[in-house]
């Protein structure tokens, strides 16, 4: 059960600050190439599984990207580094084009940020609709990571781990 917090108006209030706890990793998604190009910030992306090599995320059902997103489709994965706080808000913000203010080049016929942390280029393998989001699963078929720290989202704010310093597995 939910509890309420002392300014929490409604449940679903409740919910979104018990969410907000959760921190997540940013990505962008991105598909298309040239002019019919789509992206959009995700901060559900997760592994799913080794063998396939399969990645999962959410996307609320009346997406725009989601849309472009059949099974069988070429997908993006954009894992941001610490320091693209401003190409996460420009990918999360509707009516605009993304990617006009944005350093990105084509990569295996996918748009791919400049300077990313991890580079994924997938398929889509599964879409199954869960509440009022999308699930969608996506097999890798080729990756490359960089070095750096990424980009997160907690407590409704982007953060860098490289602010707070790394936790060893001795520092409980």
């Amino acid at each position: 059960m939910v509890t309420p917090a002392k300014d929490a108006a409604s449940p679903d209030a409740a919910l979104k600050s018990l969410f907000a706890q959760i921190p997540t990793a940013v990505t962008i998604v991105t598909v298309g190439t040239g002019g019919e190009r789509y992206g959009a910030t995700v901060g559900s992306v997760g592994a799913l599984s080794l063998d396939p090599p399969l990645l999962m995320f959410a996307m609320k059902e009346d997406s725009t990207l989601l849309r472009r997103l059949d099974v069988g489709s070429p997908i993006g994965f954009n894992l941001l580094a610490a320091r693209q706080h401003d190409i996460a808000r420009r990918f999360s913000t509707p009516g605009i084009d993304r990617f006009d203010l944005t350093h990105w080049c084509e990569e295996n016929d996918l748009p791919r940020i400049d300077d990313d942390l991890v580079w994924i280029a997938a398929r889509v393998r599964d879409r199954v609709r869960l509440g009022d989001h999308m699930l969608v699963t996506a097999e890798v078929k080729h990756a490359e990571i960089e070095a750096g720290a990424p980009l997160v989202y907690w407590r409704r704010e982007f953060r860098s781990l490289a602010e707070h310093g790394t936790a060893g597995p001795d520092s409980r």
